[in-house]
């Protein structure tokens, strides 16, 4: 099979502002003292951060014919993502996230706009057939290709693409058609919250204190091989945690699960290297990303990856 990946899901504008003096309050004028425009949406962040890392990648979904859904193609076309299965439609606007960073913590707010019609359901069952992997994320965001996802997978399990999906957090913790996805998944990215919370819900787990490593043992019964990122506490899978990639100061935590992802999926595809090899790249992704403005930068590169551990790929 190729080595070529395809990425799918939310695709979308941020705007961040940064450094607010006061976490955001009701009724209340708060400041900041940064702003910038960034790649927003997991699906894209993640493509792009493979891309910078040098794996070969397409991204399929769709955009308003907008500034800000041209915006979003030229960051994407930077990073060296290919766009061939990337639409654009008149009088439909970008999806927009806002948000707002007081220390290392966000509140983002999301407008879907083009997220609330994109389903690329058919383009993705007719197009993979020239890719070795599929990798879904934020599709609890995409109402429209939410329950078309369960095809998607299948299709993918049958023509032998390995498969892997970030679900990001469903707001009404229904985590609906999950169950049905879990047994076509290679790679399974989820948080902690995300993995209680769904384990909560499909793997019969008690809702009483439940913690991460119960959510991991019933999603482990249910899906190959589930990754549970724990931001500073590091991640878990396989049974065994993963310390985390200590860095001098948490600047944004923007896309640092997508790049957890990125990293994970390029040490494994790209690189040949096993999952545990391969999550201590991970691990240092998420790290770096929290050290710059936004989900993407040119800031994030192989090198610099590379020098946060102490093994290297290459």
């Amino acid at each position: 099979m190729p080595e070529k990946v395809l990425f799918a899901g939310d695709a979308n504008i941020d705007f961040i502002f940064s450094d607010l003096d006061t976490p955001p309050q009701e009724d209340r004028e708060v400041f900041c003292k940064g702003y910038t425009t960034a790649l927003g949406g997991s699906g894209t962040i993640t493509a792009a951060a493979y891309a910078r890392l040098g794996g070969s990648c397409d991204f399929c979904g769709l955009l308003g014919d907008d500034t800000n859904g041209r915006q979003v193609m030229e960051y994407l076309r930077n990073a060296g993502v290919g766009l061939t299965l990337l639409r654009r439609m008149e009088n439909l606007e970008t999806g927009i996230t806002v948000s707002m960073i007081h220390g290392s913590t966000r509140t983002q707010v999301t407008y879907r706009g083009s997220l609330d019609v994109a389903d690329e359901t058919e383009t993705l069952k007719q197009e993979m057939h020239d890719y070795g992997h599929l990798h879904l994320s934020g599709i609890y965001g995409t109402t429209q290709f939410l329950p078309n996802v369960t095809q998607v997978l299948q299709a993918a399990y049958d023509k032998g693409l390995t498969t892997s999906l970030d679900t990001q957090w469903d707001p009404s913790q229904t985590w609906p058609f999950a169950d049905q996805w879990l047994p076509y998944i290679t790679w399974l990215f989820v948080n902690e919250s995300e993995a209680i919370s769904l384990a909560v819900k499909h793997c019969g787990i008690s809702d009483r204190k439940p913690d991460w490593e119960m959510a991991w043992e019933a999603l482990a019964k249910k899906t190959p091989c589930p990754i549970i990122k724990l931001g500073p506490k590091g991640s878990y899978m396989g049974g065994n945690l993963y310390p985390p990639v200590d860095v001098d100061h948490v600047y944004d935590p923007t896309g640092a699960g997508d790049s957890f992802a990125a990293a994970f999926l390029y040490a494994t595809i790209a690189a040949g290297q096993d999952a545990c090899r391969a999550i201590h790249l991970a691990q240092a992704a998420g790290a770096l990303a929290c050290t710059f403005l936004g989900g993407n930068s040119e800031r994030f590169t192989r090198e610099k990856l590379y020098s946060m551990v102490e093994n290297p790929l290459l």
